[in-house]
C-alpha cells in the first residue's frame, strides 16, 4: 500500500470513528409520554386535562422508567408496549454524565405511595429528578382517583402532565 493510500485509509477510519463517537456522545435524550389502557381497553386518565398516564426517558436505544412491575429499570423501547403506547415525545438537550446520574437509582422499587422523600420512585418522580424538575403540591382529582389518595393532597410530587408542561414552558438546558 502506498503512502497516499495509507493516508486515505487512515482518514477514512478517523472519519468513521468520529461519527461513531459523535453518535454515542450526543445520543438524543427524549421524554416519552404513554397512553395506558386498563383491562377493558379504556384509556387510563390520571389528570382531567392530560391524556397520558406513564412517562419514560428514551436514550441511546434504551428506555428508563419506573413501573409497579419493574421498579426503576432500563428497558428495550419495544418492551414498553406492555405498559402503554408512546403517543408523544419531547426532545431534551443531553444531560452531562446522564448514565452515572441515574445508575444509583436502577433497581429501586416502584413507589405506589407517591412520596417524593423516599428511595422508591413512581414514573414521573424518576423523570423529574433526572431532569432536575422541582415537585409541586399534588392534586388527586376525586373523579379519577380512589378516596385513599386524598391523604396525599398538597404533598410534594409531580405528574406526567406537569412534566410535559414544564418542558414545553421553558428553554430546557443544563
Amino acid at each position: 500500500m502506498s503512502s497516499k493510500e495509507k493516508t486515505k485509509s487512515m482518514l477514512k477510519n478517523l472519519i468513521v470513528f468520529g461519527l461513531l463517537c459523535a453518535s454515542v456522545c450526543f445520543a438524543q435524550l427524549e421524554v416519552a409520554f404513554l397512553e395506558v389502557k386498563n383491562a377493558k381497553g379504556e384509556i387510563v386518565q390520571l389528570e382531567p386535562d392530560f391524556p397520558y398516564a406513564h412517562v419514560v426517558i428514551l436514550w441511546d436505544d434504551k428506555a428508563l422508567h419506573s413501573h409497579p412491575r419493574t421498579g426503576v429499570a432500563w428497558s428495550n423501547p419495544s418492551d414498553l408496549d406492555q405498559f402503554g403506547t408512546i403517543k408523544e415525545t419531547l426532545s431534551i438537550e443531553p444531560i452531562e454524565d446522564f448514565e452515572q446520574l441515574i445508575e444509583r437509582w436502577i433497581g429501586h422499587p416502584y413507589d405506589s405511595r407517591f412520596s417524593w422523600e423516599d428511595d422508591a420512585f413512581y414514573c414521573s418522580e424518576l423523570v423529574a429528578k433526572v431532569l432536575g424538575l422541582s415537585p409541586e403540591p399534588m392534586h388527586f382529582d376525586p373523579n379519577l382517583w380512589p378516596p385513599s389518595f386524598s391523604e396525599l393532597e398538597g404533598k410534594p410530587g409531580i405528574s406526567p402532565g406537569k412534566i410535559y408542561r414544564k418542558i414545553l414552558g421553558r428553554a430546557f438546558s443544563f
